[in-house]
């Protein structure tokens, strides 16, 4: 079967895709993965066929959102709809129709709505899956870009209005294409419950650590799996990162996955200067290192490393809470500190600081004692413990091969 995956934002919106493709490879089918053309090289570095990208950068859109406040929330979110989003509209669409031709489905992440479109077009099965809670709304779980902890039952699913309002505003900017490509009857763009007559399959995949079984209010066409694993291919690291592992004891890892690295960069000296004066060594990224005048000596800067192959040589973790890093730490038994910055990163820190695995999130600026403080908690021997031990629950859950199982079926409706 050809299945056309499409994904747009980030490397974090992008890497779970490529876990599910190689493993639908494996399989036997034909896969291609449109992203924005920032990940076309990592898309085809893991063996995967990129498709033609729309011609816009995710990572000059991050920048300008961070400048702008975007991404602050959703108020922030519509003002700026304009200039951050309308223009790229007709660019995605003809990227979307052109990966999308001669697939037997197309699965797409919410931000690719105009996958939606294509797949009408094409009259192509199409299935939309979500790296958070977002596009079933439910009583149980928050729509995690909205709310930043879970509340009572009746604001839980309120949340999610957010995302019918964005839905509704896109199927504004695209309803002179929809005509034009698809033909009557279409349903209206923000209703996520139906695709060309037939129920419209739902899947959200949250990190496994979060344990979220499907709540009850919700319809059998939806589908709760686990996030789909960091899986590289390539185990190797660097020359000049393996000998600074190999030098002494794991360090703490400081990164802030496709965040701009602005977003620390004020911090970014104070918890260096905390971790160096804990006694540990610390390991982060260029482009943070950018952000800096002056690196301390016990601080290693690496180029790029896969998380999956780095975390388990690594005595902390902290980061940002996007869900793959988060996802992929835990795996590791690798105790986190999480900062979290925008949208859904919030209620991740927040849903894993519930499973005892952080400590709840702070908002505003650190002080170098409550730094001291939470240094000292993550690095103690029960945070290593506890962290080892989900690890370990982990390994003995449902295998990753079901959600290929489920994507394959969908292939199969047309």
């Amino acid at each position: 079967m050809k299945i056309s995956i499409q994904t747009l934002g980030t490397l974090g919106d992008v890497l779970p895709f490529l876990t599910l493709a190689q493993a639908l490879q494996d399989r036997g089918h034909t896969v291609t993965v449109l992203a924005p053309r920032d990940h076309t090289e990592r898309i085809r570095e893991s063996g995967v066929e990129p498709a033609a990208p729309p011609d816009f950068s995710v990572a000059g859109w991050m920048r300008e959102a961070e400048q702008r406040g975007t991404l602050t929330g959703p108020f922030a979110f519509f003002r700026d709809w304009p200039r951050m989003i309308r223009p790229h509209v007709e660019d995605v669409l003809e990227r979307s129709l052109e990966a999308a031709e001669g697939a037997d489905l197309v699965l797409a992440n919410p931000i690719a709505m105009p996958a939606r479109i294509a797949a009408e077009h094409w009259q192509t099965p199409f299935a939309l899956m979500a790296l958070q809670p977002v596009i079933v709304p439910t009583r149980a779980l928050p729509c995690a870009m909205i709310a930043r902890r879970a509340h009572s039952g009746w604001m839980n699913r309120a949340s999610y209005l957010a995302v019918t309002a964005s839905l509704a505003a896109l199927g504004l900017a695209v309803r002179q294409h929809r005509a034009r490509l698809v033909r009557p009857p279409r349903a209206a763009f923000w209703k996520l419950d139906r695709h060309l007559g037939r129920p419209l399959p739902r899947i959200t995949a949250l990190p496994a650590v979060f344990d979220v079984q499907q709540p009850r209010d919700t319809r059998d066409d939806t589908y709760w799996v686990d996030y789909p694993p960091l899986a590289s291919r390539d185990r190797s690291l660097s020359a000049d990162l393996t000998r600074f592992l190999k030098a002494g004891p794991p360090p703490v890892h400081l990164g802030l996955g496709s965040m701009p690295p602005d977003e620390l960069a004020d911090d970014l000296p104070v918890w260096l200067s905390r971790i160096e004066a804990s006694g540990h060594r610390a390991l982060i990224s260029r482009s943070l290192a950018d952000c800096l005048r002056t690196i301390p000596d016990t601080c290693h800067v690496y180029d790029d490393a896969p998380h999956d192959v780095l975390f388990p040589h690594c005595r902390l973790v902290i980061h940002h809470g996007g869900a793959g890093t988060l996802d992929t730490a835990a795996r590791a038994g690798v105790p986190q500190l999480i900062l979290p910055q925008v949208v859904d990163q919030f209620w991740n820190a927040s849903r894993l600081a519930q499973v005892g695995l952080t400590p709840p999130p702070m908002s505003g600026k650190s002080t170098p004692k409550q730094i001291d403080d939470l240094l000292t908690q993550a690095l103690a021997a029960p945070a290593r413990t506890k962290a080892q031990s989900v690890a370990l629950e982990l390994e003995n859950r449902q295998p990753f091969s079901g959600t290929v199982d489920l994507i394959e079926s969908l292939a199969q409706t047309r």
